[in-house]
């Protein structure tokens, strides 16, 4: 294996054991980051945001204030 040059005095066993508890650790983070973003994507639209990809632009979409206007009238 590629990693046993890296630390030859490790047994495989052992290696393989430390690739799988990085694995899994890399796997809960994920997991955290995942849940933290979409509690935060759920309390904007609760609040009367829009969609929450639109974070990353730095206007609405198109014809959204028109379309907030007409309901307003309606």
């Amino acid at each position: 294996m590629a990693a046993q040059d890296l630390a030859p005095n490790i047994s495989y066993v052992k290696l393989i054991a430390y690739i799988l508890l990085g694995l899994a650790a890399l796997a809960v983070n994920l997991v955290g980051l995942s849940v933290i973003y979409l509690n935060v994507y759920q309390w904007v639209l609760r609040k009367g945001g829009t969609d929450t990809a639109w974070f990353w632009f730095n206007s609405e979409p198109k014809g959204l204030m028109a379309l907030r206007e007409k309901l307003r009238k309606d």
